[in-house]
């Protein structure tokens, strides 16, 4: 009996934690796209615990008709204030300040009402005990809901209003409707007033026929997810192709930007507030020797990639100072070629356009759809497209190695890496960062620790200045052998390029290219070498890119202007 009374008191915390939790996680993934995960999320279990004690100690009683009427109100404002709100303080260019202004304005209200339907004691220690064990419970229900994938055909505005509507019923159920007076009874007959019971009755039909037509007007201007047709922006700057992760910037009018003007015709890939790789099209589509450029599945021609890393990644090809070098290639985004990573499918095409067979690991299957149907990567054939986690994957097909890594760049990853390659196979690493961070320092010493030797190579248009290299954000092709042959590339020649003036600027002057490693690693502390091997008992890497990620943000917003963040 104890057990039971027990279960009846923590019930209605029970049944509140999984409306919060759900709003919680359609207000983080609708922020993402806008603010990029670093940014988004660098306050924002801060916000939450903030919240949840507000929720919690809040002096105020309220009726539960009032507390879930506020909720309704609250969660019917979501949608358009998760949107607009974000928008705007993105356009200030701050990836601190932005977030969390934007979290306190939505997310803190949003949750501290909804968490004042959380069961409270009179004890202040029992109240922090519950504030602390329902925020690691939100935590791990967050964690478990982004793995749904019911959820992923569900937008947030879906959530929002459909936890609107059922906050609204509560409401109208829980209405404090006083009952009819029984009067003295009379001659003549008087007509009964309506029960408690019928009141609710009539408000909640009423409200079932009136939330067909506002609900709809309450969603956020996002896209439909997936997309059905074709979108143009009303700025004639850009489309988005169905399923809408594929954007493509059109002819700017004569008076646009000059960032406008130089990302024009280009087809990209969009995912959240990043550009996972792009094409020019149209009258930017450059050939050389007369080849005819690739085409789309449907036929439309494409032209070089947006990024030279894709490309500087088919140096792998040119390998001449081992005999499997060519033939046996890992390639890493993040007798065949693996691909761990897709991207848009330059480096996979490319091998393929060698005659190279290929086999492509890639963890989103609406990347790989994305890539055949709108960058032009053929069919690698049957059993040569795996649409998993690289760590599964390596897990599967390695040999003699017990344990799945938690995490990729680690010694005991590239290990397992090494039991499916050709003893002397090239691994292809593509890294983005600061050429002088710690995050960098680690790869490249994990890599050299794991291999032996690597060569490292940048993709700029130009050699950097030494205030690039120690500044810039770039992206770095690392190219590691565990041969004891040191590693040599041979000169490119025309059939290399493939009718590409892209590939021919990127492959043709390799030495010039060249990272030196050995400035790279020479900064480690004497002494703190073993720091700065990543293993899977120490990986401080995800922090350190998350330091990293107003940066990538930043950047990103100077790639392209805020109308095509802000439409997705």
């Amino acid at each position: 009996m104890s057990s039971w009374l027990a279960f009846q008191r923590l019930a209605p915390s029970i049944a509140a934690i999984l409306p919060l939790a759900l709003a919680i996680f359609a207000y983080e993934r609708a922020l993402i796209p806008i603010y990029a995960s670093a940014p988004t999320s660098r306050v924002f279990n801060k916000i939450v615990l903030a919240s949840l004690s507000l929720g919690f100690f809040q002096p105020w009683m309220f009726t539960v008709s009032q507390k879930a009427f506020a909720c309704a109100v609250f969660l019917a404002l979501a949608p358009n204030a998760a949107y607009w709100i974000p928008v705007w303080s993105a356009r200030n260019r701050d990836p601190l300040w932005g977030p969390a202004v934007t979290h306190c304005a939505i997310l803190l209200p949003l949750v501290a009402t909804m968490s004042s339907f959380l069961q409270r004691s009179e004890s202040r220690v029992l109240n922090v005990a519950s504030t602390i064990t329902v925020f690691f419970t939100l935590t791990q229900a967050r964690s478990v809901l982004g793995q749904v994938s019911l959820l992923n055909s569900v937008s947030e505005s879906q959530i929002f209003l459909s936890l609107s509507f059922i906050y609204t019923c509560i409401t109208i159920l829980q209405l404090p409707v006083a009952a009819p007076v029984q009067a003295a009874p009379k001659k003549r007959k008087q007509p009964s007033s309506l029960t408690p019971f019928q009141t609710r009755g009539i408000l909640m039909a009423i409200f079932l026929a009136l939330s067909s037509s506002i609900y709809p007007n309450l969603r956020s201007p996002v896209l439909p997810h997936p997309l059905k047709e074709l979108y143009t922006h009303p700025s004639s700057l850009y489309k988005y192709i169905p399923p809408s992760i594929v954007g493509e910037s059109l002819n700017p009018a004569p008076n646009a930007s000059e960032r406008d003007q130089t990302m024009s015709n280009v087809r990209y890939l969009r995912a959240a507030h990043s550009i996972l790789g792009g094409v020019w099209m149209g009258p930017k589509i450059m050939s050389i020797d007369n080849v005819p450029p690739i085409r789309d599945s449907y036929g439309t021609p494409l032209g070089d990639s947006i990024y030279g890393a894709f490309t500087l990644q088919e140096a792998a090809r040119l390998v001449n100072s081992t005999a499997k070098g060519p033939e046996n290639v890992l390639i890493m985004q993040v007798p065949s070629v693996h691909h761990f990573g897709l991207g848009i499918g330059v480096s996979a095409t490319a091998f393929q356009r060698h005659k190279m067979p290929v086999t492509i690991v890639e963890i989103d299957p609406a990347v790989y759809d994305a890539a055949r149907r709108f960058f032009g990567l053929p069919d690698p054939g049957e059993g040569k497209v795996f649409l998993e986690d690289a760590r599964g994957w390596v897990a599967r097909t390695r040999a003699d190695v017990e344990g799945v890594p938690d995490h990729i760049f680690t010694v005991e990853f590239w290990q397992d890496l090494k039991n499916i390659m050709q003893p002397e196979g090239i691994l292809v690493v593509n890294y983005a960062g600061h050429l002088m961070s710690d995050s960098m320092r680690m790869v490249a010493g994990t890599l050299l620790k794991t291999f032996g030797q690597c060569r490292a190579f940048h993709d700029l248009i130009q050699s950097p200045t030494k205030e690039q290299l120690e500044n810039d954000f770039m992206n770095i092709a690392f190219f590691c052998t565990s041969s004891i042959v040191p590693l040599t590339f041979r000169k490119a020649t025309n059939e290399d390029y493939l009718g590409s003036a892209l590939r021919r600027h990127c492959l043709s002057n390799m030495d010039h290219r060249e990272i030196d490693l050995k400035s790279i690693l020479s900064s480690i502390p004497e002494g703190k070498e073993a720091e700065y091997v990543l293993t899977d008992a120490h990986n401080p890497l995800g922090k350190l890119q998350e330091e990293q990620g107003d940066h990538h943000w930043m950047l990103m917003r100077e790639v392209l202007t805020d109308i095509y963040w802000e439409t997705y």
